[in-house]
């Protein structure tokens, strides 16, 4: 009887042991999926940051374009208003025709450039 003791006790101790392994297999497996999750996420945060350096890089080089547009368009609103102000300041208007037109159609050339840059700075923002 003491041998049946013994034999079952053995027995039982083999099963937890074997009920210890089988536990411990399932941690060491969901281990291994978190350390695989934590290498993809640190990866996928590498591109995010990559993507920012790109996407701040862009956005430094559109506030330059935008910058020097609006120069154009400063110095262009500029020639246009000096135009207009020597037609106005000509004495009695007596501009010869010829340099009139001139003017005129420079002025209206100016602005037409202005409506485009405009326009073109108007779709780039909706892009």
């Amino acid at each position: 009887m003491n041998q049946n003791l013994s034999d079952s006790g053995k027995d039982f101790f083999n099963e937890q042991k074997n009920i210890v392994r089988i536990s411990l297999d399932e941690i060491l497996a969901k281990v291994k999926t978190l350390i695989s999750k934590l290498k993809e996420s640190r990866n996928e945060n590498t591109l995010l940051k990559e993507n920012i350096k790109n996407l701040n890089l862009k956005i430094s080089e559109l506030k330059l374009q935008l910058t020097k547009i609006n120069t154009e368009l400063i110095n262009k609103d500029k020639e246009i208003s000096d135009l207009k102000n020597l037609i106005l300041n000509s004495k009695d208007n007596k501009i010869p025709v010829k340099d009139k037109d001139e003017v005129k159609s420079r002025i209206k050339d100016l602005i037409s450039r202005i409506d485009s840059h405009l326009e073109q700075h108007e779709n780039g923002e909706r892009s």
